[in-house]
């Protein structure tokens, strides 16, 4: 399993598994993120070993009293099994990270035999630990009652961008109250690649954040989990009941020998693998407890006692009201003793998974992500003129002709209820604003009609006369001054791809990178949307080496273009992720985010160009235009007929706009063959042959092959 446990403040291990036996493990996090929090929190640290000391005493004092417990008559009753109401918080953007409630009721099947040493692989344990392996009696169940007393299955599931989660305490708004319920937060990732963490008790930053967070993929096992990481929620709630790693409170296994706290865990150092036949490290010939569940090994199969009454003495304790969780008043309020019979609760999303912003005239597919119980019937309505194809199925396309902002509603149902959840769809006007050819230099425009910019704070892109690919004026995002990881848009209007089949649309840039080192990657992407900028996805995403490279390369002073060979032109619809031909509303945009350390340099953008297809054929009908041969071995004739004298020049540009040669032909008229690559020195590969004829712009591929 992927024993990956967040002590005290969010530690984290990346692992990566490569078998079942087997994974790469990198140590990470520890003391740097412990230190952090302590620098952040001055009063941190000493709280810290506060409540140490505290729990220290708590769990001395109840093994005296266990002690005392058991030297009573064999008529004593025996020590009570403590039960713990748990519910789960699915996070999801309506992926797999949505896992089944089959999936969720898994894992609370595995974690309740781990505890009560009914494990199926129990049999394996080494003969040195058989006799102390322990029934923990603990119990786990998922709560019926919500905290204001409604029915539920325990199992919540919230449409929420924070299954990507990064660790910030501020994703932490579903809690419920923690001296009440164990909360699992259950996610599609977690920052650094840690499979699930959680706090001992006492020590969690906010109340909201006395939680655990698992990944979706080792929840269970089965569904998108597997067997053999079925245990990981046994390991992250032991640490939730105060138990620590067997060698102590870090996340390096296998470094150095240490204590965890329990007199009858051996010393160790953490195994990373089944080391069961090289298992006495620390204290030869004291063999170690491989098998243990707090260790990161892949065999482990029990708790021991001494592990047990720590975790009795967590339940007992009021460091974090663990003491609350199990009393009959607290089992009454969560409804852990009783069978869930609820009323489902109405959800909905869109399929596939984005935003309820479209354009005029589309349609938008709903699904529904009901939960809480199981759905016999549906109930689909909106206001307004909208059609709506399968009113009373789970799944339904809803047409929306109009501008405006409607109202989807979903009523879901079963024997126990109903329940109606309301959504507002925003329909923006999906006539296209470019139907023809559009090019953008910012020579007239601060920011130009149907355009936006999107910025976070500070500085953003801005017009900026002198740099300029053509014409006086650019935009430029002045990356030496912007905040680190910040992010800044440029939204164009949207162009006409249906009725323009042979558009072409391209752009310049100049670029110049701090360094090379990893930290200062400055991310630029273009991106594009077919729905009116309800969703967006990325188009060209180059790194940021060849981003800079041809253009302003590596340098640390502010970047400034000086000549036209350092503005890049790139063929965004020759790009194979460019799949929006055959949509009349299409818009794009220019996406720039700062490095992580806030070491950056300047970027520019000019002369945007959509060539449509209907420019182009008014273009043709006094000029053709053509390569030949194309494919070609080396060299090629540019074949061009004038009807009217015209200037003409010819430029070749490579797959990435870097410009590789230019002529100025200066006037000419008539038919006209012009030479490409006539030193023959092309490599193979595919190259653009662009001709500008009185300021029109006409290009072409051409293919050289050897």
């Amino acid at each position: 399993m992927k024993r990956i446990g967040l002590l005290i403040l969010p530690f984290l291990l990346k692992v990566s598994v490569i078998t079942a036996q087997q994974r790469a493990v990198q140590p990470c996090y520890t003391d740097e993120v412990m230190e952090e929090h302590f620098k952040a929190n001055p009063q941190a640290r000493a709280n810290y070993e506060l409540t140490k000391a505290r729990f220290t005493q708590d769990y001395a004092n109840f093994i005296i009293k266990e002690s005392q417990q058991q030297s009573k008559s064999a008529s004593s009753s025996a020590v009570p099994i403590y039960t713990i109401p748990v519910v789960f918080h699915v996070l999801h953007i309506g992926g797999s990270e949505n896992i089944s409630d089959a999936q969720i009721l898994n894992q609370m099947q595995v974690m309740n035999e781990d505890y009560a040493k009914l494990n199926p692989n129990i049999v394996n344990t080494v003969a040195s630990f058989t006799g102390i392996a322990a029934d923990a009696q603990i119990v786990f169940k998922l709560a019926t009652l919500d905290p204001s007393g409604n029915c539920t299955n325990g199992i919540r599931r919230y449409y929420d961008v924070n299954t990507d989660w990064t660790r910030n305490l501020a994703h932490y708004i579903y809690t419920w109250n923690p001296q009440r319920y164990m909360n699992v937060y259950v996610v599609k990732s977690i920052t650094n690649g840690a499979a699930g963490y959680t706090y001992l008790p006492g020590t969690s930053p906010t109340i909201a954040s006395d939680a655990i967070v698992m990944l979706s993929s080792y929840v269970g096992g089965i569904g998108t989990s597997n067997a053999n990481n079925a245990n990981t929620l046994t390991h992250e709630a032991g640490h939730w009941f105060n138990l620590s790693h067997p060698w102590g409170n870090t996340n390096n296994a296998g470094v150095a020998c240490g204590d965890d706290g329990v007199t009858d865990t051996p010393i160790t150092r953490g195994f990373l693998s089944c080391a069961l036949n090289n298992a006495a490290i620390c204290n030869p010939p004291i063999i170690e407890n491989v098998q243990n569940y707090m260790d990161y090994s892949y065999c482990s199969t029990m708790f021991t006692n001494g592990q047990k009454l720590r975790m009795h003495a967590a339940l007992n304790s009021s460091i974090g009201g663990r003491n609350n969780l199990s009393t009959p008043g607290n089992l009454a309020l969560t409804g852990a003793n009783l069978v869930a019979n609820c009323a489902p609760i109405a959800d909905f999303i869109p399929n596939p998974p984005g935003t309820f912003t479209i354009c005029s005239g589309q349609s938008i597919v709903m699904r529904d992500v009901s939960y809480n119980a199981a759905v016999t019937g549906y109930t689909w309505t909106t206001s307004g003129v909208n059609t709506i194809a399968a009113p009373n199925n789970s799944f339904t396309s809803i047409t929306f002709p109009q501008v405006g902002v409607f109202s989807v509603s979903l009523t879901v149902g079963n024997a126990q209820g109903v329940n109606t959840v309301v959504k507002n769809v925003v329909v923006l006007n999906g006539v296209p604003n470019y139907v023809t050819s559009y090019n953008e230099s910012f020579e007239n425009n601060v920011v130009p009609p149907n355009w936006t910019i999107i910025n976070q704070s500070g500085t953003t892109w801005q017009r900026v006369s002198g740099p300029a690919s053509n014409g006086t004026f650019s935009y430029k995002l002045d990356g030496t001054i912007s905040a680190p990881n910040q992010v800044d848009i440029i939204e164009t209007g949207s162009y006409d791809f249906l009725n323009n089949p042979g558009a072409i649309y391209t752009f310049k840039y100049a670029y110049a990178r701090f360094s090379t080192a990893a930290v200062n990657a400055d991310i630029f992407k273009v991106q594009g949307s077919s729905d009116c900028g309800g969703t967006w996805r990325d188009i060209y995403t180059p790194p940021a080496s060849a981003l800079s490279s041809g253009s302003g390369g590596v340098m640390t002073a502010p970047f400034t273009p000086t000549s036209v060979s350092q503005w890049k032109l790139f063929d965004l619809t020759s790009h194979p992720a460019f799949t929006y031909f055959g949509n009349n509303n299409v818009k794009f945009r220019f996406f720039f985010q700062e490095s992580q350390n806030g070491f950056a340099n300047n970027m520019y953008l000019d002369e945007i160009n959509f060539t449509g297809s209907v420019g182009v054929n008014e273009l043709t009908k006094d000029y053709s235009f053509a390569l030949l041969p194309n494919p070609a071995n080396e060299k090629a004739i540019l074949k061009l007929t004038l009807s009217t004298s015209s200037n003409v020049k010819v430029k070749l540009l490579d797959l990435s706009g870097r410009l590789l040669s230019e002529q100025d032909y200066g006037t000419l008229s008539g038919e006209q063959q012009l030479p490409i690559n006539n030193l023959g020195n092309l490599t193979a590969g595919i190259y653009f042959v662009q001709a500008s004829v009185n300021g029109a712009l006409l290009t072409k591929k051409l293919v050289i092959e050897h």
